[in-house]
């Protein structure tokens, strides 16, 4: 038998006290009221009956017990000027844990965080936390195990001053079929486009043997994530990691279904076109299509190439063509690009990429900064690849993780969902479900070391004259030159701004606060 802790020594020595103390009480009334004698023994006879039913029995039977009043956890239990007006809050921080916190309400006069919490351990002695943790605010946390979840909501929804957040039921069931896997460090396939690790070594078997050996071990679990996803995945590495390749990879263990549609940036469809050309050998230059305009539509091509280049704007302008298409898997580079906006219709783009997306089965997205600025703008990207996983639609999706607070400009009333909150809970559920992330510093043992390439471009006279030009800023030269900065117009594909990409994406890039 195990030796007892230093907490439970002190807590069965202090439950040892009250039970004493309960006695005495229990005896000093009775002799005071004349109940029972001195002496229990010599109770005269006629007495006993009436004193036993009178008398404080502390270990009564399940008889008595029945008949007793069952005590309640209320509000009455703690004292009410320290859990009034009080926000506990429930979020999940680990695959297996959860975290209780608490914090006054908006608009209440701060209380003593740790006087609360200690009144919220009285109310869950019952079950067991595993320790306290301080979050990133500096809030004193009290973890619990996830299996414990529902008894903890019960005995908190008790307490009647308090106002409890608890966790959504999705996000609780979700993460519940995946920890599994989390705990056994094995993989169990959760839904039914998953598949199991035979399926996905078979799939790498079919791998071209210079695109395997030029996979590091991180980029190959990446490989791994997503094909034990079917295909469906958010490859959220940092810049510089190797998202490209590992997106190539993926793909190429899907090409034996139908081709490939990769959607990029205007600045990128040329890179893409190299890259694919070098990871996959089986792909001549003519099984990559390149759309820069309504020319190149896949409708007067002959034979349907087996990869599609094409930008976000172009997508929109050529959507029904698309659509008209049976696509094996779709590649989005920089989806963080598909913002999610507070109106009930979004951007052409958007919208273009969504309705495409949701004809497909498989879909990679790539992106270094899923979310730029808002944890708002990352619901397309999920709902995309899981629909549902984060609520019916955006606004439900901002209800459990976004902080809504009504502003005013201009004499105008509007919701800000630019604060976001619970983020640890949706990074865990993000993980755990979709999402792989690896930051360059924890890969940096892996990564091969850094090269440099030299790469001589001759320049025409033309270009030659504009270098020129630009060092003795003479701004009367450039009155010729192509919206896309890099030649006269006529010289380029950005003839016709009616059939022609504007060669810039249609978001902006901001900085990650």
């Amino acid at each position: 038998m195990a030796e007892l802790t230093e907490e439970q020594r002190e807590r069965a020595e202090t439950n040892r006290l009250m039970a004493l103390a309960k006695r005495k009480a229990a005896q000093s009334y009775s002799n005071s009221k004349g109940l029972l004698p001195a002496v229990p023994w010599q109770m005269p006879k006629g007495q006993e009956e009436a004193a036993a039913k009178r008398s404080f029995n502390l270990f009564p039977c399940k008889k008595i017990i029945n008949q007793l009043p069952q005590k309640k956890i209320s509000d009455e239990m703690v004292p009410p000027t320290a859990m009034k007006n009080l926000v506990v809050v429930l979020e999940i921080c680990t695959a297996t844990e959860f975290s209780v916190s608490a914090k006054p309400a908006v608009g209440c006069t701060p209380v003593a965080a740790e006087e609360c919490l200690r009144h919220l351990h009285t109310c869950l002695s019952a079950v067991h936390c595993f320790h306290s943790a301080e979050s990133a605010d500096g809030v004193s946390n009290s973890i619990y195990s996830l299996k414990d979840y529902e008894v903890v909501e019960k005995a908190l929804r008790r307490l009647t001053t308090i106002q409890l957040q608890q966790i959504p039921w999705k996000t609780i069931a979700v993460i519940r079929q995946f920890s599994h896997s989390s705990a056994n460090k094995e993989w169990h396939p959760a839904l039914s486009i998953h598949a199991s690790d035979d399926e996905v070594n078979r799939l790498l078997a079919s791998l071209p043997k210079n695109l395997k050996k030029g996979l590091l071990p991180f980029q190959m679990e990446g490989v791994k994530f997503g094909l034990r996803r079917g295909g469906r995945c958010l490859i959220a590495d940092e810049m510089g990691v190797g998202k490209t390749i590992q997106a190539i990879a993926i793909a190429s263990c899907y090409m034996h279904e139908g081709p490939v549609l990769v959607v990029c940036p205007a600045s990128m469809r040329c890179t893409w076109a190299e890259e694919l050309e070098w990871w996959l050998p089986s792909c001549r230059p003519a099984d990559i299509h390149l759309v820069f305009g309504h020319r190149n539509n896949l409708r007067d091509t002959v034979k349907g190439p087996k990869i599609v280049v094409i930008s976000y704007t172009m997508l929109s302008r050529l959507q029904k063509s698309m659509l008209s298409l049976k696509w094996g898997l779709m590649i989005v580079d920089e989806s963080h690009n598909l913002r999610c906006t507070k109106r009930m219709k979004e951007c052409e783009e958007t919208k273009a990429i969504l309705d495409v997306a949701r004809t497909i089965k498989r879909v990679v997205l790539l992106s270094g900064t899923p979310s730029l600025s808002r944890p708002y703008d990352i619901f397309h990207q999920i709902d995309m690849l899981w629909p549902g996983l984060l609520g019916k639609d955006k606004y439900d999706f901002a209800r459990n993780y976004c902080s809504m607070q009504i502003e005013v400009s201009q004499g105008r009333s509007y919701t800000d969902f630019s604060k976001g909150i619970r983020l640890q809970e949706l990074n865990v559920l993000l993980r755990e479900t979709i999402m792989i992330r690896r930051l360059k510093k924890n890969v940096l043992a892996q990564l091969p070391p850094k090269r440099r390439q030299v790469i001589r471009v001759m320049l025409t006279e033309s270009d030659i004259c504009l270098s020129r030009d630009l060092i003795t800023q003479d701004n009367s030269k450039f009155e010729n030159v192509c919206k896309c900065g890099f030649s006269a117009k006529g010289c380029c594909d950005c003839e016709n701004d009616d059939t022609q990409d504007d060669g810039v994406d249609f978001v902006n890039s901001v900085e990650l606060q």
